[in-house]
């Protein structure tokens, strides 16, 4: 039997086509409702309160439907789910058509696709691993990390152009359109999912377990569970150190919104550039933690020096940032998921989405608060020195549990071939 060439097979070329069709309609998206908002409100209150409310689905639903995702075929949720999204995003979008902003109806619908999209993302992270041929985890995840800042680099501005020319109403309903086309991709995927079908029969005390089950498995791999303790300390405190970049940038008599579109523009370039890069190295196991650990430390210094830059010096600062971050999260994604078993991997995910969504609804409303009695840079500077101290007693001083998750992949992959 001949060994695969290359990562392209039908499965994962049409879960990576799905993904780029929903992705092209979701970047306009986000950079349209944020403006809609903000431009019928002109209060930075109510988009605040806006996009924290759209993240309570995050907050709660991920732990509560991660044994059900575990215990069903994932498949048909997810082109489902798209099929579903696509329907509503085309029903809002006509519905709208020749109304006036409505603040109320607009976070109806966002928590509703919030809702939708919540359990979707975990269905979704819980097949795409299975959709990676053998011994292509890293190239997987790597095609994986270009996506969305490839996407976003080249539809954010299409979006922000169609939402000043034709409305947000259009960009609803183009969104739908795509995603129904994704769906449509989805369902082509081949695929026999193992799954338990005694779980299909509902039972409280069951479900509970399961639960249960989840934090137990966690408590037991210190390695997942230290990692995942410092992916909510990065993501909450990165959080916090972008709202005061914005409102920094905000309030400088020399900055600009147009300059801080730059400013994420040239992190998004180094997420993409770092993505196409990490496709075709070659990283040995033996390194990986070593090269985890270093970008961290990179990460959070150059956090904290951000603010105190002259601009092309924050372009250069975003750029290196993305670049590596992109590089250590792909290495982190592929040796959890390769790690973790299909029937716990939707259990498991779930607890980091919901820690991350906390940790980051907190860390906006401290940074927020902090924000009406210090300089937004000392703010910047606290995090990114709290972020170094995480390094240091999570990952660094736990490097003989996660070290071995990173070694494993290799050994995994010659057992999955036997």
């Amino acid at each position: 039997m001949n060994e695969r060439k290359n990562v392209w097979s039908w499965n994962f070329t049409i879960i990576t086509l799905g993904t780029v069709i929903s992705a092209i309609g979701g970047a306009a998206m986000n950079v349209a409702m944020g403006l809609v908002v903000f431009d019928n409100t002109n209060s930075s209150m109510l988009t605040a309160v806006f996009m924290a409310v759209s993240l309570v689905p995050n907050a709660l639903l991920p732990v509560i439907m991660g044994p059900y995702i575990d215990n069903h075929k994932k498949k048909p949720m997810i082109y489902g789910f798209d099929l579903i999204m696509g329907a509503l995003y085309i029903a809002f979008g006509i519905h709208i058509f020749n109304k006036s902003f409505e603040y109320i109806p607009y976070m109806l619908f966002s928590i509703i696709t919030g809702v939708i999209g919540s359990v979707y993302l975990q269905a979704y992270s819980a097949l795409y691993p299975d959709l990676i041929p053998k011994g292509f985890m890293q190239q997987g995840y790597s095609i994986s990390s270009m996506i969305y800042p490839t996407v976003t680099i080249l539809m954010a501005p299409v979006g922000a152009f169609v939402y000043a020319k034709l409305g947000i109403k259009w960009i609803f309903i183009i969104e739908g359109i795509l995603l129904i086309i994704a769906s449509l991709f989805e369902m082509t995927i081949k695929i026999s999912e193992s799954y338990n079908k005694k779980q299909n029969k509902f039972s409280f005390a069951m479900y509970f377990n399961d639960i249960v089950e989840g934090f137990r498995y966690l408590r037991k791999e210190k390695g997942i569970k230290n990692l995942y303790f410092y992916m909510t300390m990065t993501n909450a405190l990165s959080q916090g150190t972008n709202l005061m970049t914005l409102s920094y940038f905000q309030t400088s008599s020399f900055l600009s919104t147009t300059m801080y579109g730059l400013l994420t523009s040239a992190e998004t370039f180094g997420r993409m550039l770092g993505g196409f890069v990490h496709y075709f190295a070659k990283i040995k196991d033996k390194n990986k933690f070593k090269i985890t650990k270093t970008v961290y430390i990179i990460y959070n210094l150059f956090d904290g020096i951000l603010l105190f830059l002259p601009f092309i010096g924050m372009l250069i600062n975003r750029f290196v940032c993305g670049f590596l971050g992109v590089n250590s999260a792909t290495l982190r994604e592929a040796a959890i998921q390769q790690y973790l078993k299909p029937n716990m991997r939707a259990r498991i995910n779930s607890l980091l989405s919901v820690a991350i969504t906390s940790g980051v609804i907190i860390f906006r409303l401290i940074a927020g608060f902090l924000g009406e009695f210090l300089p937004y840079r000392t703010i910047a500077l606290i995090f990114a020195i709290i972020g170094l101290l995480s390094v240091h007693f999570i990952v660094i001083k736990n490097k003989d549990n996660i070290n071995p998750l990173f070694m494993s992949a290799k050994l995994k992959e010659a057992a999955d071939k036997n």
